[in-house]
C-alpha cells in the first residue's frame, strides 16, 4: 500500500512542518526578533537569536521540500500534483496539498529574508507570514496522522491515537531540529540560553507523552475484537515490525533521547549543546523508526483479516 518514499513523506512532511511552526512560534512570541535595517547593517552581524531562528527555518524548510519530492516520486507523475490543488473536493489529500503549498511558501519567504537578508521587509509582514507558518504547520502535522487514519482499509489505524501520535512526534522532532541548529548558532547569550533549555523540558515532556501515547496504541490493538488490529499490533510487539518499533522507535527515538537530555541539563551549555544535538539525531532516527513501523504493520495484511466481523459473518450466510 505504502512504500519507502510515502513513509519518508510522512516522516520529512511532519518533522519540517514541527519545526517551521515551532520556530516561528518562538521568534512571534518569546524572542521577536527585530529583523531589517533597524536590527543590523549586514547578516555577520546576525545575534544568536536570528542564527538559531534562520537555521532551524532552514532545516524545516529543506525537510518538507524533501518530503514533498518523496510524494512526487511516489506518485510518479508530477500532473498527479495539479489534480490534488484542482479538486474541488474536500478530501485529505487535496487539503493536504494546499496545506503543503502554504507551508513551503512561508518557509521559502522566511529562510530568504534571513538568509538572503532582505532589511527592506518590514518585521511586521514577517510576523504575519510566520502566524500564517504555524497554523499551516499545525495542520500539516495533524495531517499526516489523519490520513492513515482516513484509510478504512486497514483497522489498525482507524483510531484517533495515530494522528496524536504523529503531532507529538513532530513536534518532538522541531524541538530537535531547533536544538541541534542551536550547535551551529555561535556562542548563546541569556536569552537563547533559556530558550535552549526551555525546549528540552518541553521535549522531555513530548517524549514521555509519546511513551504512553505508543503504549495505549499497542495495548488497544491487542485486546482489541478485530483480528487485523491485534495481527498489525502484534508484528510490532514480537513481530516483523519489532526491530524498528523496539530498537528504531522506543530505544533510539525515546529512551536514548530522553537519557541524554536529562543528562545535558546538568551540564553548562557549550557541552550541553553537543549532548542535545546527538540526542536531537535520535528523535530525528525514532520519528522516522515510528511512521515506518506503523505503515508497515497496517499493510500487507490478508484481505480478509481487514473485513469488519459483521461483513465476514453477512459473507458465511
Amino acid at each position: 500500500m505504502f512504500g519507502t518514499l510515502t513513509t519518508a513523506y510522512l516522516f520529512l512532511g511532519g518533522a519540517g512542518a514541527g519545526a517551521l511552526a515551532l520556530v516561528s512560534l518562538v521568534d512571534l512570541v518569546w524572542l521577536k526578533q527585530s529583523f531589517g535595517v533597524t536590527a543590523r547593517v549586514s547578516l555577520d552581524e546576525a545575534l544568536p537569536a536570528e542564527r538559531l531562528v534562520a537555521f532551524t527555518l532552514l532545516a524545516g524548510f529543506a525537510a518538507v521540500v524533501a518530503g514533498v519530492l518523496c510524494l512526487v516520486f511516489d506518485l510518479g507523475r508530477v500532473d498527479r500534483i495539479d489534480v490534488l490543488l484542482a479538486n474541488p473536493a474536500p478530501t485529505f489529500l487535496s487539503v493536504g496539498a494546499y496545506v503543503l503549498v502554504a507551508l513551503l511558501t512561508c518557509g521559502a519567504f522566511l529562510a530568504a529574508v534571513r538568509f538572503a537578508y532582505l532589511p527592506a521587509v518590514p518585521r511586521t509582514v514577517i510576523a504575519v507570514v510566520e502566524g500564517v507558518a504555524v497554523v499551516a504547520g499545525c495542520a500539516a502535522m495533524l495531517y499526516t496522522g489523519l490520513l492513515l487514519q482516513s484509510l478504512g482499509g486497514v483497522a489498525f489505524w482507524q483510531t484517533p491515537l495515530i494522528p496524536v501520535l504523529f503531532v507529538l512526534s513532530s513536534l518532538s522532532c522541531g524541538i530537535a531540529a531547533m536544538l541541534a541548529s542551536a550547535r551551529f548558532a555561535g556562542p548563546l547569550d541569556p536569552p537563547v540560553e533559556r530558550l535552549v533549555r526551555t525546549l528540552v523540558r518541553v521535549d522531555l515532556a513530548l517524549i514521555v507523552a509519546e511513551a504512553l501515547c505508543a503504549a495505549a496504541l499497542v495495548g488497544l490493538s491487542l485486546a482489541s475484537s478485530h483480528p487485523a488490529a491485534v495481527t498489525s499490533a502484534e508484528s510490532l510487539v514480537a513481530g516483523a515490525q519489532a526491530t524498528l518499533w523496539w530498537i528504531g522507535f522506543a530505544a533510539c527515538g525515546l529512551v536514548v533521547p530522553l537519557a541524554l537530555e536529562v543528562f545535558a541539563m546538568r551540564l553548562p551549555l557549550p557541552p550541553a549543546r553537543t549532548v542535545l544535538a546527538l540526542a536531537a539525531v535520535f528523535v530525528l532516527v525514532g520519528g522516522f523508526c515510528l511512521r515506518a513501523s506503523l505503515v508497515d504493520a497496517g499493510t500487507h495484511r490478508a484481505l480478509e483479516l481487514q473485513e469488519t466481523p459483521s461483513a465476514h459473518t453477512l459473507r458465511l450466510e
